[in-house]
C-alpha cells in the first residue's frame, strides 16, 4: 500500500495563516462568543470564592465531611469547560464549514458538542493526574517543585491536546478520526504545533497580567471587578479562537496520508 509522505509544517506560515483566518472571521467570533462569554462570567465569581474556601480548608488541614467547596469547584469547572467546548465546536465548524454550520448564536447543540466535551475533559483529567503525581514527587523541593510540577502538567496537557487535535477537530465537523490514528499522524509535528499555540498563549497571558496589574494599581480590581473579568475572559476566548484556527489550518496536513 502506498503511503503519501507527510507534508512538513512550517511554523511561521502556520502562525500567519491562523492569525489571518481568525481576523477574517472576527464578526463570527463575536456572535459565537456572546453566550459562552456570558456563562463564563456568571461562573467565575462563585468559582473564585469556592477555590478560596478550598485553599483555606487545605491550609488549615480541614477535610469537611460533605467535601466542603470541592463539589462546587468540580461542578463549576465542568460548566466552564462545557461553555468553552460549545464555543470551540461552533468556531471550528465556522472556520471549516461556514456560517451555516454554526448559525445564529451557536445554540443549535448536537451530540458532537457532547463528544467533543468528553474527549477534551478526559484529556484534561489524564493530564491532571500526571500533574498531581509530579507534584507529589517534586514536593520535596517545596514551592519551586510545586511550580515546576504545575508548569510540566500544563505542557503535558498542551502536548496531548495538539497531538490528538485531528481527532477533536474531526469530532466537531462530524468526521471523527480515531485517537490512535491522530496520534500517529501528528508524530514528529507535535512540537511545532505546541510552539505555535504557546506563541499565542504566552503573549496573551502576559497581556492579561498587565491588565490585571493596571486594575490593581488603580484600585479598579475591587471597585469594578466584573469589568476586569469581562476583559480577562474575552482575552481567553480570543486566545482559544486563534489557537484553534492555527490547529484547524494544520488539520489538512494530517489527512493526506493513506492508511
Amino acid at each position: 500500500m502506498i503511503v503519501e509522505p507527510k507534508r512538513e509544517i512550517l511554523l511561521g506560515p502556520l502562525l500567519r495563516a491562523g492569525l489571518q483566518r481568525s481576523w477574517a472571521a472576527r464578526d463570527h467570533f463575536l456572535r459565537l462568543a456572546v453566550i459562552p462569554l456570558a456563562v463564563m462570567l456568571s461562573i467565575l465569581v462563585p468559582l473564585q470564592r469556592a477555590v478560596v474556601e478550598m485553599m483555606a480548608d487545605a491550609q488549615a488541614n480541614r477535610i469537611p465531611e460533605d467535601g466542603g467547596p470541592m463539589p462546587r469547584v468540580a461542578l463549576l469547572v465542568l460548566v466552564y469547560g462545557a461553555a468553552l467546548s460549545v464555543f470551540a465546536v461552533n468556531w471550528i465548524r465556522q472556520l471549516t464549514l461556514g456560517a451555516s454550520a454554526a448559525p445564529n448564536l451557536g445554540l443549535s447543540l448536537r451530540t458532537r458538542h457532547l463528544r467533543f466535551f468528553v474527549l477534551v475533559m478526559a484529556t484534561s483529567f489524564g493530564s491532571s493526574i500526571l500533574a498531581v503525581i509530579l507534584a507529589l514527587v517534586l514536593s520535596v523541593f517545596g514551592g519551586p517543585g510545586t511550580w515546576a510540577a504545575l508548569m510540566a502538567g500544563t505542557l503535558i496537557w498542551g502536548a496531548m491536546i495538539v497531538r490528538i487535535s485531528p481527532s477533536w477537530i474531526g469530532t466537531a465537523i462530524d468526521a471523527p478520526m480515531p485517537l490512535r490514528i491522530a496520534w500517529r499522524r501528528t508524530a514528529g509535528q507535535g512540537f511545532k504545533l505546541l510552539i505555535a499555540v504557546l506563541a499565542v498563549q504566552v503573549p496573551l497571558m502576559m497581556f492579561d497580567r498587565l491588565i490585571g496589574s493596571v486594575f490593581m494599581m488603580g484600585g479598579w480590581l475591587t471597585a469594578v471587578p466584573m469589568t476586569y473579568l469581562l476583559i480577562s475572559s474575552t482575552i481567553q476566548l480570543i486566545g482559544v479562537a486563534v489557537q484553534i484556527a492555527i490547529l484547524v489550518t494544520a488539520f489538512p496536513h494530517f489527512l493526506r496520508e493513506t492508511v
